[in-house]
């Protein structure tokens, strides 16, 4: 039967899974001499994100941890001084310091009237939130990236590459489309390609409509308007090259 510290590991674990944090282990905490445990962890989406925007950090290692020798001392999160956690406002700052080597690092944790480590894990479950437009922008890059380097490099990462992607978390805004606005327009153009001039490629299985896609010329994202004069019915093709061309 598990006792309530068992609990508060597998639960604060289950917490941080959640959030993007990866579990490596389960090891004696270093340099205490406790009868308790401490679980490693990384968060290889939170080190992409501190790499975006320029931050240098060489604490890549994050640990759940009894914070002292005392056989009831709290259980919470530490990692490396060096951590942008401590330097971001995004994050709230450490409630507690671990006595890691006789040192005091500073630690998150949850007290009864102060849920640091509860309000860090949301703080980073929101500063990891982006768009799948974003999300397709950086695997666009890294394909050009890989395009660029030599073929034995690239296939020496192939080999030793996961077969199952990595899953990943993404908070969008999505608009509510006027579906009068797609009607006139595909109606507008004919069954033609507004960019190209030519005939559609195919069309749809279901009722042999002509396959066009409309295209806000401005997007709705910087507040372009879902109008007729905003939008453009384009073939595939040419719809791609106006995203990406």
């Amino acid at each position: 039967m598990e006792n309530d510290r068992d609990v508060i590991y597998s639960v604060l674990r289950k917490r941080m899974e959640k959030v993007g944090f990866v579990f490596e282990r389960e090891q004696q905490p270093h340099f205490q001499d406790k009868r308790d445990k401490e679980l490693k962890f990384v968060h290889p989406m939170l080190e992409i994100m501190f790499a975006k925007a320029g931050e240098k950090n060489r604490a890549k290692k994050f640990y759940l941890k009894p914070l002292s020798d005392d056989e009831n001392c709290e259980i919470g999160i530490k990692t490396g001084s060096t951590s942008p956690l401590f330097r971001l406002n995004n994050f709230p700052s450490p409630n507690a310091v671990d006595t890691y080597k006789n040192d005091k690092v500073n630690a998150w944790c949850n007290k009864e009237n102060d849920l640091s480590l509860e309000l860090l894990l949301d703080a980073i479950e929101s500063y990891l939130s982006f768009s799948i437009n974003e999300l397709n922008e950086n695997f666009i890059a890294e394909v050009n990236r890989s395009l660029s380097t030599p073929l034995s490099a690239r296939q020496e990462r192939l080999k030793n590459a996961t077969k199952f992607p990595e899953k990943l978390t993404v908070s969008t805004v999505v608009y509510r489309r006027n579906p009068d606005v797609v009607a006139e327009a595909l109606i507008r153009s004919k069954g033609y390609c507004e960019g190209c001039k030519k005939a559609a490629p195919f069309t749809r299985k279901k009722d042999n409509s002509p396959y066009l896609e409309v295209h806000h010329i401005v997007p709705l994202s910087v507040d372009g308007e879902d109008s007729l004069d905003n939008v453009i019915v384009l073939c595939p093709n040419c719809h791609r090259e106006k995203h990406f061309g």
